[in-house]
């Protein structure tokens, strides 16, 4: 049944996120390499064009994404919720002051945190293309 679920996720996912970007995720995978690889690629661009930018998860939003559905599959947690993780980003690109903004529930809300406070380190926001710590937030949903 968790597999069929998990399937079912992965499959929504596929959908909705664009054909091509999702098979070069899957073909690359996202392990450290890759968000060194990711890190290094956003750091050569930020100083080519430096500018105003929020505070981003090596390689973006769809490594983002197959980052907590991976570590969704390696916990064993039952129940179904959302939980929001707020969190700030300093100027090296490290998570600190991570706190659940909204809840589902205490295991939900542990293995969200957990989550969110493994993650590698971000790519900092920048004003006037200097790093700047910076605010974010994750939501991740339990049980779809």
């Amino acid at each position: 049944m968790k597999n069929l679920i998990i399937t079912l996720s992965l499959c929504a996912f596929a959908i909705t996120a664009n054909a091509q970007d999702f098979s070069k995720l899957v073909a690359k995978g996202f392990g450290a390499q890759n968000t060194k690889m990711a890190l290094a690629k956003d750091s050569l661009s930020a100083t080519a064009a430096p500018s105003d930018t929020m505070p981003t998860f090596p390689g973006g939003d769809m490594f983002l994404e197959a980052y907590i559905q991976k570590k969704i599959e390696q916990i064993d947690v039952k129940g179904k919720g959302e939980v929001v993780v707020s969190f700030n980003v300093d100027k090296k690109g490290y998570i600190y002051g991570a706190e659940v903004t909204k809840s589902a529930g205490n295991a939900l809300d542990t293995e969200a945190f957990n989550i969110v406070t493994s993650m590698p380190k971000w790519r900092p926001a920048r004003k006037d293309g200097n790093p700047i710590d910076h605010s974010a937030s994750v939501t991740i949903k339990f049980g779809e």
